[in-house]
C-alpha cells in the first residue's frame, strides 16, 4: 500500500508513528489514562456502578450484582466483572474504577487502527486514533466509570467486524471467524446494557448491506457457530439469574429494556434534536470544522471523493440510524450516544485522508490538523479539570475524614437519602442501612436512588428488612448505641434536615461540609 510523502517536521513525526502502529496505541492509552484519578467519583452514576462491582469483590459473590447488598439488576454484569477485577488487581483506586472505560475506549481505538489499515490507509486508521483522542465528548467518555463507553465501543466494534466479515463475503472469501468474533463482542455488549448490544449493530449493518445492495449477505452473516458462542456468553447469566430469583428476565428485557425506552416518565427528558447538539458541542472544534467545510465546495468534493466510498456510507448509516434510535425516546443521556462517535472518526479520516492526498494545498490542510487536533486536546482535557474543581456533589472528602473512626461492628445509616460513592470510599464489606418510607409504594414510581432500592429489594425481601429501614428502627438503634447496649451507629443525612429532628438535637457532628453532616451515637461524640 503506498504511502504518502511527507516534507515538514510534523509529516515526519507522523510518518515515524504510522511506520509503529503500537506506538500510535501506546500514546492514546497515555494520553486517555494521563487524568484517571484526577477527580472523585461522581454521582450518582460512578459511585452507583463501582459501588456494585466493590460490593462484588467484598462478597466473593461475582454472579449476583448488589447495590447495598440487595440485588441490583438494572445492568448485566460485564462492567462490574472488569470493574472488580481491576479493583481486586491494582487496590481501591479511582483509577483502578475507571479501568472499564479506559480499556474500552483504548479498543476501539485498535480496532478502528486495524480496520481502516486494511480497508483504506495507513495514514487514515491513524487520523481516526487521532479524531478520536481528540473528540473531548469520547475523551471525557473514556475515564467516566458508567457502563456507556463500554457498551457504545463494543457496539462499534461489532458493527467493524461485521462490515470487514460482509467486504470478505463480497470478494468471495470466508469471513468465519472474523464473523464468530463478532458475536461474541456482540454477546459482550448484552452482557453489558442488555439487548442494544446486539439490536444496534444488528440494524446498522442490515441497513448498510441493503444500501449496497448485497441482500444474499441478509443470510450469509447469519452464522450458527457465531450464535453459538453468543449463547454461550449471554444464556448462562440470564437464565441462572430468572432461576434464583423469578421475575428477573420481565425485570430486565420488559421493563428495564422496552419501558423505559417507551416511558416519558423517566429522568431527563430532552428536546428530539439533543443528541445533536450534544455531538456538535462535545466534537468541537472538528464539528465547526466539518460545518465550515460543509458550505466549500472544494470540501464537499473532497468528502465526496473519499475512498472507500461505501465505508463513507457505512458511516453516514451507522450515525444516521443510532441517531435516530436514541432520539425517539423523551428521556435521554449523554452517554446514550458514544456509538456514533467512532463513525464519525470513520468518516473525518477518511475525509482528511482523501483531502491530504488530492487537495490543492495539503499543507494548509495539515495546519488546520494540527490546530484543530491541540484544540479539541485542550478542550477535553479542560473539561476534566474544570469539573474537578466545580463538583459539589463528591462526598469524598467527608468521608475519607470519618472512615479510620469507624469501627468494623458498628452500622452506617443513610438518612432518607442514599450517598452514591460513601460505599467506595468507605470500603467497607457490610452493607449500609437506609431510612425511608419503605411501606409506601407511591413514594417509588418514579426514577430515583430510593426507587432503586425499593426495586432490589423486592427480589430479596428478607435482607431488604435488615437493609431497607424505618426511622422508627434508626431511633432505636442509636438509643440502644447510646446506652452502651449495641454497636456505635454512624449516621450521614442532609444538614438542612438535622435542625427538624429531635434525634440529633443537642449533639455535636463528627464531620460536616456543606451539604452533609455525620453522626455518631454511641461514640461519645
Amino acid at each position: 500500500m503506498p504511502q504518502p510523502h511527507w516534507t515538514d517536521p510534523f509529516a515526519r513525526s507522523g510518518q515515524w508513528l504510522l511506520e509503529r502502529p503500537w506506538a500510535i496505541l501506546a500514546l492514546y492509552a497515555i494520553w486517555i489514562g494521563c487524568t484517571l484519578n484526577l477527580r472523585a467519583l461522581f454521582v450518582p452514576d460512578e459511585g452507583r456502578y463501582v459501588s456494585v462491582a466493590l460490593a462484588m469483590l467484598h462478597s466473593g459473590d461475582w454472579l449476583v450484582p448488589r447495590q447495598d447488598g440487595l440485588p441490583f439488576f438494572h445492568k448485566p454484569p460485564l462492567f462490574y466483572w472488569i470493574t472488580a477485577s481491576s479493583l481486586k488487581l491494582f487496590g481501591i483506586h479511582e483509577w483502578a474504577a475507571r479501568m472499564a472505560p479506559f480499556l474500552a475506549s483504548l479498543s476501539i481505538a485498535s480496532t478502528l487502527f486495524w480496520f481502516l489499515n486494511h480497508h483504506a490507509s495507513r495514514r487514515a486508521a491513524g487520523l481516526a486514533v487521532l479524531l478520536l483522542a481528540s473528540f473531548p465528548l469520547f475523551f471525557a467518555a473514556s475515564q467516566f466509570a458508567s457502563m456507556d463507553t463500554l457498551v457504545g465501543s463494543l457496539i462499534a466494534i461489532t458493527i467493524l467486524l461485521l462490515a470487514h466479515a460482509s467486504e470478505r463475503l463480497a470478494a468471495g472469501q470466508r469471513a468465519g471467524f472474523v464473523l464468530i468474533l463478532a458475536y461474541a463482542t456482540a454477546g459482550l455488549g448484552m452482557m453489558t446494557k442488555g439487548m442494544i448490544g446486539f439490536v444496534l449493530p444488528g440494524m446498522v449493518i442490515v441497513f448498510w448491506i441493503l444500501w449496497q445492495r448485497r441482500y444474499r449477505q441478509l443470510y450469509q452473516l447469519i452464522s450458527l457457530p457465531g450464535l453459538l458462542v453468543f449463547s454461550a456468553i449471554v444464556l448462562p447469566w440470564f437464565l441462572l439469574m430468572e432461576r434464583e430469583f423469578p421475575g428477573f428476565l420481565y425485570y430486565t428485557f420488559i421493563y428495564q429494556q422496552f419501558d423505559r425506552y417507551l416511558d416519558s416518565t423517566f429522568n431527563n427528558p430532552q428536546p428530539i434534536y439533543y443528541y445533536v447538539m450534544v455531538l456538535f458541542g462535545g466534537l468541537l472544534p472538528w464539528s465547526l470544522a466539518a460545518v465550515l467545510g460543509s458550505f466549500s465546495r472544494n470540501a464537499r468534493g473532497l468528502f465526496n471523493q473519499a475512498a472507500p466510498a461505501q465505508f463513507r456510507n457505512l458511516g453516514l448509516i451507522w450515525i444516521l440510524s443510532i441517531l435516530t434510535f436514541f432520539s425517539i425516546p423523551t428521556s435521554k443521556l449523554i452517554g446514550y450516544i458514544l456509538p456514533t462517535v467512532p463513525a464519525l472518526a470513520v468518516l473525518g479520516a477518511l475525509w482528511l485522508d482523501n483531502a491530504l492526498s488530492h487537495a490543492a494545498r495539503p499543507a494548509r490542510w495539515r495546519s488546520s490538523m494540527v490546530v484543530s487536533t491541540v484544540l479539541g486536546a485542550a478542550l477535553g482535557l479542560s473539561a476534566v479539570f474544570i469539573f474537578h474543581h466545580i463538583d459539589k456533589k463528591s462526598h469524598k472528602g467527608i468521608t475519607e475524614q470519618v472512615q479510620p473512626l469507624i469501627q468494623k461492628d458498628a452500622r452506617v445509616v443513610f438518612y432518607n437519602y442514599y450517598y452514591f460513592s460513601v460505599p467506595f470510599y468507605l470500603n467497607r464489606p457490610q452493607p449500609i442501612q437506609v431510612t425511608g418510607e419503605w411501606n409506601n409504594p407511591a413514594l417509588f414510581k418514579t426514577d430515583g436512588a430510593n426507587t432503586e432500592l425499593y426495586t432490589s429489594g423486592k427480589f430479596d425481601p428478607t435482607r431488604a428488612q435488615e437493609i431497607l429501614i424505618s426511622t422508627q428502627k434508626l431511633e432505636q438503634e442509636a438509643q440502644a448505641a447510646e446506652q452502651g447496649k449495641a454497636a456505635p451507629v454512624w449516621v450521614f443525612i442532609h444538614t438542612n434536615e438535622v435542625k427538624n429532628l429531635a434525634l440529633f438535637a443537642g449533639k455535636n457532628p463528627v464531620a460536616t461540609d456543606p451539604r452533609t453532616a455525620i453522626y455518631c451515637f454511641g461514640c461519645g461524640h
